[in-house]
């Protein structure tokens, strides 16, 4: 008997376009699925199974020249992006009550291809923490092992996918917020280049430099199905990713962020994938962009008082809250915030604060970064590095990953960079391996080109 719970979105879709399996019988599977799994995750923080179902009803009446790339294709959504008549509060008290009037403009495009949201999933407030976790809906666990964290902010999203519950999902990355949940997880996860797609009904706004700092993209399980939903994404006929793109094209890697050393199965992971890309056509060198360094305080330089009052105004939902009352209400007892959202805000206020008053360039450190990984893989090719020094912790990491870690992550934003994450293997005790693959602007079909040579590598 066919599980639909573990086969692809893309492979799903074939099916279902095919006949081969009805809309309705691959929603009732992982809604069943969700069912099973959520109890111990808590991923799924609102579910719209009757609607889904009646949309899975429709979907089966359609003609077959009437169906899209994703018909019947269940999804899930980062509670983050508003899905018409759901609540949308991304985990913020501020905006619990608050009820979508219609689809953010990337939910509209899925469903206009035909997928079926089938529930959104935990976020921190603001999506604003490396720990998925808030006073709305509490703390979202790793299906690999409950004790350790699935990241943030997009680790609803990567915990559901990870468990079978969806096999496709919406993510934001601003510091790492898909790529690090995807990591922890072990799927995949596409983030893009800087302001590719259009954010319109996503939350919180993207003003000012953010737009330079954000990217939304989807997450799944397997990088072929990445690349369909980044199609649709994009309103362009999906197509395969070409491995003939990576032909001659350099890789560099490196093994970590210049400070904080990465482990032995992290490493493993970047050489499986280095060796990998090199029996597929490209061209090996061990560089690695010096302004990597502490780029988390360039990536906090960028925020000037516009960024700094949309964050605020983000955490109030459209009103203004400031960080320093909102932590001296958490001394008290009466917390809006979530302890993890409020550390980070409070980090990313003041750090970046602190950033401009020493006269740190963010805009000339993004600058340098988009240079020196131009100067090591040229306009065609691939890094390959770790996007974390560890597989999954245990919860409350993201504390000291603050000030120890971020970097691993936050380059990529401050340069405004496309990124993949693709699993490479597991642990002996079982954690999901992965790394990250960055290219240069707008390079997202050579990474998806370099991830599924990766993900169909035999070792």
């Amino acid at each position: 008997m066919v599980s639909w719970t573990h086969i692809g979105a893309a492979k799903l879709a074939v099916a279902l376009r095919a006949g081969q399996v009805s809309a309705g019988e691959v929603l009732e599977a992982h809604i069943a699925r969700i069912r099973a799994v959520n109890p111990q995750l808590n991923a799924l923080v609102q579910e719209r199974f009757a609607a889904a179902r009646r949309e899975a009803q429709a979907a089966d009446a359609l003609a077959p020249e009437q169906r899209g790339p994703l018909h019947g294709v269940p999804v899930s959504i980062k509670d983050a992006f508003d899905v018409a008549g759901m609540t949308t509060s991304c985990g913020l008290v501020s905006r619990a009550r608050r009820t979508a009037i219609q689809d953010a403009a990337a939910v509209a495009r899925l469903r206009t291809a035909g997928a079926i949201v089938i529930g959104t999933t935990n976020t921190p407030d603001n999506c604003w923490a490396q720990e998925t976790t808030n006073p709305l809906y509490g703390l979202t666990r790793n299906p690999h092992d409950l004790r350790r964290s699935v990241g943030g902010s997009t680790g609803g999203e990567a915990a559901l996918i990870a468990a079978g519950g969806s096999p496709l999902g919406l993510g934001s990355d601003i510091a790492g917020s898909i790529r690090l949940p995807a990591a922890f997880c072990g799927i995949a996860g596409l983030r893009p280049t800087s302001g590719t797609l259009d954010e319109t009904g996503f939350w919180p706004p993207s003003v000012g430099r953010l737009e330079d700092l954000n990217a939304i993209g989807p997450m799944a399980r397997r990088v072929e199905d990445l690349a369909l939903a980044w199609d649709v994404l994009r309103g362009v006929p999906p197509q395969l990713p070409d491995l003939k793109l990576l032909h001659g094209q350099r890789v560099a890697y490196w093994f970590d962020d210049g400070l904080t050393p990465s482990s032995a199965a992290i490493q493993a992971g970047v050489r499986m994938a280095v060796n990998t890309l090199e029996q597929a056509g490209m061209q090996p060198i061990q560089d690695a962009p010096p302004a990597r360094r502490m780029a988390v305080l360039g990536w906090l330089a960028l925020f000037g008082p516009t960024e700094r009052r949309a964050v605020a105004t983000g955490f109030g939902g459209n009103h203004v809250w400031n960080p320093l009352r909102e932590a001296l209400r958490a001394l008290t007892g009466q917390s809006r915030v979530g302890s993890a959202a409020l550390y980070y805000w409070l980090g990313s206020h003041y750090g970046a604060l602190l950033a401009n008053a020493f006269g740190i360039d963010g805009m000339r450190w993004r600058k340098q970064l988009q240079m020196q990984l131009l100067e090591r893989i040229g306009p065609g090719g691939v890094a390959v590095c770790p996007i974390f020094p560890t597989t999954a912790p245990l919860h409350g990491y993201s504390v000291p990953a603050l000030l120890t870690t971020m970097s691993y992550q936050t380059w990529v934003n401050l340069a405004g960079l496309p990124a993949l994450v693709v699993p490479t293997g597991r642990t002996r005790r079982g954690m999901p391996v992965s790394v990250q693959l960055v290219g240069t602007p707008g390079s997202e079909a050579v990474l998806l080109a370099a991830g599924m040579a990766i993900e169909q590598s035999p070792v």
